[in-house]
């Protein structure tokens, strides 16, 4: 999928669930908004029937003290009493009710302060039954007090209709467009995850596409891989045979004929027998270098240091020669393809045995460390990067070389310097690389000219190859 369709694909998908998470959100939100209004519309109820309440207990009592200045019966008292005690828990309750609405506080407090006047008559009334003399001016005060406190009431009761006719009106508006907008956005939703079931779609034909052409590559790589072979057999077989008979020929005839001819003969003879060596070491590194292609060897359990120590003797001599210095840190032992790791490892000290400084001791140093994949350059995959790695350091004093070749010197047949100053076909890095490619790892080269080189080695302490065939005991 081109990477506009890629971004579009994630822009539907995350706009998608974005939305259904919005409408979760309006759904929960709508849930929510009921609950408010149904507790708001069932408080203003309870304040209205509370009010009620509240004024019809004072006149509960004012009915019992009328009822005991007519009658003088203790059982209106009683009533009068009652009615007291339940105003107090009412208006204790209305209080409560009204506690989040100023103005409506107020008006309750007017009418509690007219009760306390109220209370307080109907008390003088109680107590001096036979010494008030103007009974009609304290029944217009007490009719004058019940008509302030039926205003108070009044008003407290329709600021409550105010408010409950303002909620349900504004719950209607919102429940009447609440539908509206989810069905919107649900059809936005649906819209949007159909978009990307499309696109998914399409990706996942391209990438079908993408797997039928990759099996058509790997079809190819393995006939490519096949005529590599029937060429190692070929370089093998039919290319080194009349190349040993040219040399041969070549030797018997510089030690037969060597007087009989020229000058120019011999010296023609001779860049004949060192074409034919030359060719000889080129066809033996070509095999080499496919077999590291086919890895053909099994994975095993290899003891670096042990690698190491056979490598050393194999270069006795050239050490010796060179009265070089071989410094080696403790290595680990990894699973790998041993003849492989050999050849890594003789190829790198060969090399740093080979491009040295004139009048200077060669100095080699083979250092490890135990790192994670986050230290490896250029590396950019979070998995490998969380992965553990043998980083092994091969370092010289030697003549080094540009920094722009690090890449360039893995190249087959590649070469920095002229055949006559330093022997060699050129392919030995590449071997090198090979070898590390098919452990699942990394090799870089830094140098500086005249400083020396130092190659670093990056194995990982658990393989793909680990993981499928197991640990070989």
């Amino acid at each position: 999928m081109k990477s506009s369709n890629v971004w579009l694909l994630n822009i539907a998908a995350a706009s998608a669930i974005a939305i259904l998470v919005l409408l979760t959100y309006l759904c929960l939100d709508q849930v929510r908004s009921t609950e408010w209004f149904s507790e708001r519309v069932e408080h203003t109820y309870k304040t209205i029937n509370e009010s009620e309440r509240l004024f019809s207990q004072v006149k509960e009592a004012e009915a019992g003290i009328r009822g005991y200045l007519l009658t003088s019966n203790e059982l209106f008292i009683k009533s009068y009493k009652q009615g007291r005690n339940e105003y107090e828990a009412s208006a204790q309750r209305m209080q409560f009710l009204l506690n989040d609405n100023v103005h409506q506080l107020r008006r309750l407090a007017v009418f509690k302060s007219l009760a306390r006047d109220k209370w307080e008559s109907m008390d003088m009334q109680l107590k001096g039954i036979d010494k008030i003399q103007n009974q009609d001016s304290m029944i217009l005060k007490s009719k004058a007090i019940m008509d302030a406190m039926q205003k108070q009431i009044n008003e407290i009761q329709n600021e409550e209709r105010k408010l409950l006719t303002s909620r349900l009106k504004a719950r209607e508006r919102e429940f009447n467009l609440a539908p509206t907008y989810l069905l919107t956005l649900a059809m936005l939703a649906g819209g949007l995850l159909i978009l990307s079931a499309t696109l998914l779609n399409i990706e996942l034909r391209r990438r079908r596409l993408i797997q039928i052409d990759l099996e058509k590559k790997v079809e190819a790589l393995n006939r490519s891989n096949a005529e590599l072979e029937q060429f190692a057999y070929v370089a093998s077989h039919d290319l080194q045979e009349p190349l040993r008979k040219i040399r041969a020929f070549a030797d018997r005839l510089l030690m037969r004929q060597r007087e009989q001819l020229t000058e120019d003969g011999q010296t023609m003879l001779d860049k004949i027998a060192s074409a034919a060596e030359r060719m000889q070491g080129l066809i033996n590194d070509l095999l080499t270098f496919s077999r590291m292609v086919s890895r053909t060897d099994t994975l095993q359990i290899v003891n670096l240091n042990e690698v190491l120590d056979e490598v050393q003797v194999d270069l006795s001599e050239v050490i010796t020669e060179q009265q070089a210095s071989v410094q080696v840190q403790s290595l680990p032992t990894i699973q790998g393809y041993p003849s492989q790791v050999r050849q890594l490892l003789l190829n790198l000290l060969s090399n740093a045995l080979k491009f040295t400084k004139p009048d200077v001791l060669p100095i080699v140093e083979v250092t490890y460390r135990k790192v994670d994949g986050s230290e490896i350059p250029t590396l950019d995959s979070d998995l490998k990067k969380e992965q553990w790695y043998h980083r092994i350091r091969i370092s010289d004093n030697g003549i080094g070389f540009e920094p722009e070749y690090a890449e360039k010197i893995f190249v087959i047949f590649q070469r920095l310097h002229a055949k006559s100053a330093y022997g060699g076909t050129g392919i030995g890095l590449a071997i090198c690389r090979r070898v590390v490619t098919n452990h699942e790892g990394y090799i870089f080269a830094e140098g500086k000219p005249g400083q020396g080189a130092l190659f670093t080695i990056y194995l990982p302490v658990e393989t793909t190859q680990q993981n499928l065939t197991g640990t070989t005991e």
